[in-house]
């Protein structure tokens, strides 16, 4: 990704999204991905994490054990990290949708008011996994050929450098209401943008562009009680209504 756009009104921010859209093979088939802070890059929490992916296969077994009373035995190891990345573990996962109301709320939603610019980042999924050598966006966990542990484990058939794209079941409220959708990341800690230029873009929303995201939202019934139907959501929908 050598460049971005700069939304500076809320109709100037749609007008960019399109014009990033158009930039890729399919416009139809974009997932999106809202950040609060535009300076930051397209990096899972276990590359963030020190140490990260030497704590991995620790973290995985350790969540199994312990969770085990409240999930029983999960379908498949990606179901699990699924779960892990819900509850706040470092994993190679990193959370997009295919709705824009959605990563426009994780934009603007969790930033500091005048603190920084936010982004929503537009991703390719098909052309992301062009780099991998793959023609498909893997169906998780249905797709037999692509397992969690044989893949970023015991790297086989093959050791990922790129990361790809992945479509989750919606095994939990929160990727049904959010359309979840995930990359998972290689063993190289670069981010995304850097590694895969040529499948994503970013728009940048400066602050009349963050007014403008924040009265869209509020129309479009998009809140912490929607996005995050349970009760984590329903607390922090009434601490924003009523000003706590």
């Amino acid at each position: 990704m050598k460049e971005h756009l700069i939304a500076n009104s809320w109709n100037d921010f749609l007008e960019k999204i399109k014009i990033a859209k158009s930039s890729f093979r399919d416009p139809e088939q974009v997932w999106f991905r809202g950040q609060s802070n535009a300076s930051y890059s397209l990096l899972p929490t276990l590359m963030r994490a020190s140490s990260g992916l030497d704590k991995e296969a620790l973290a995985f077994r350790k969540f199994v054990q312990s969770s085990y009373r409240v999930f029983h035995r999960r379908g498949s190891d990606w179901e699990t990290l699924f779960d892990m990345q819900h509850y706040g573990l470092p994993t190679r996962l990193t959370d997009w949708s295919e709705t824009l109301g959605i990563a426009t709320f994780f934009a603007v939603n969790y930033r500091a008011s005048g603190a920084n610019d936010a982004a929503v980042y537009l991703l390719d999924p098909i052309a992301l996994n062009e780099y991998s050598g793959l023609d498909r966006i893997p169906f998780i966990p249905e797709d037999q050929d692509f397992e969690y542990k044989k893949i970023y484990w015991e790297k086989r058939p093959f050791a990922p450098k790129y990361p790809i794209a992945i479509q989750p079941l919606f095994q939990n409220d929160r990727i049904f209401a959010q359309s979840g959708m995930f990359t998972v990341h290689g063993d190289d800690t670069s981010p995304i943008e850097k590694l895969c230029p040529k499948a994503v873009k970013r728009v940048v929303l400066t602050e009349n562009a963050i007014v403008g995201a924040h009265e869209f939202l509020e129309i479009a019934n998009i809140n912490s009680r929607t996005v995050f139907p349970d009760m984590y959501g329903v607390a922090n929908h009434i601490k924003k209504i009523l000003a706590f």
